[in-house]
C-alpha cells in the first residue's frame, strides 16, 4: 500500500458544512455518537478519540454550501502551505449539476483533491476504474486529483489499493484491512 514516507505537517485545517457541529459542545458530540450504529462500538471509540483531538485544537469551520464557500476558504490558507481538499461521502448529497460545479471548481483551484465517494458520484471517476473490488465491503472509491487509487469500505473498514504508487509514498501492495 502507498504509505507516506513521513507524516504530513498539518498547519491549518478548515471545513465547510451547512450545519457545522462543535466538538466542544456536549450536545453536538452526543448527536454524533447516536448517528453511529449501536453495534459499532469500535467506531464510537474512534469517534471519541477524534473528538478529543479536534476539541484540543478545533478546525476553522464555516457555515454554507461547499460550492459557494470553497474558493473563499482556499484563499485563506496560509502562505507556504500545500492545500488539500478532502471529502468523504459528501457529494452524494448534491444533485448532478452541483457535483459537476464542485468538480469544476476544485480542479480549477491550486489544490490537491482527495475524494472518497461511491463510484458513480464523482463525474468521470467510474470510467477510470481499473477493475471491480475483489471482495468484501469496499464500496467507495478513493481518488487523488480525480485519479482513482483504491477501493475503500465506508467508515474506514478496509482499503484495496490499485497498485499505483503516489508521489511521496512507499511502493503499493495489494489489500490491507484497517
Amino acid at each position: 500500500m502507498p504509505l507516506p514516507t513521513r507524516a504530513p505537517d498539518v498547519r491549518w485545517r478548515a471545513g465547510i458544512d451547512l450545519n457545522p457541529l462543535d466538538v466542544r459542545d456536549p450536545d453536538d458530540v452526543r448527536w454524533l455518537e447516536v448517528l453511529v450504529w449501536p453495534e459499532h462500538t469500535e467506531r464510537v471509540a474512534r469517534l471519541r478519540g477524534a473528538v478529543q483531538v479536534a476539541a484540543a485544537d478545533p478546525p476553522y469551520l464555516v457555515t454554507g454550501d461547499l460550492n459557494e464557500r470553497l474558493g473563499e476558504l482556499v484563499e485563506q490558507v496560509p502562505d507556504g502551505c500545500t492545500t488539500v481538499v478532502l471529502h468523504t461521502a459528501v457529494l452524494a448529497y448534491l444533485d448532478e449539476d452541483a457535483r459537476a460545479r464542485f468538480v469544476g471548481a476544485v480542479t480549477g483551484l491550486p489544490v490537491h483533491w482527495i475524494s472518497q465517494e461511491a463510484p458513480s458520484v464523482v463525474p468521470g471517476v467510474r470510467d477510470r476504474l481499473p477493475r471491480r473490488p475483489s471482495q468484501g465491503p469496499a464500496s467507495l472509491v478513493l481518488a487523488v486529483d480525480g485519479e482513482p487509487v483504491a477501493y475503500t469500505a465506508p467508515h474506514g473498514g478496509s482499503i484495496e489499493w490499485f497498485g499505483r504508487s503516489l508521489p511521496g509514498t512507499a511502493p503499493a501492495s495489494a489489500r490491507v484491512a484497517t
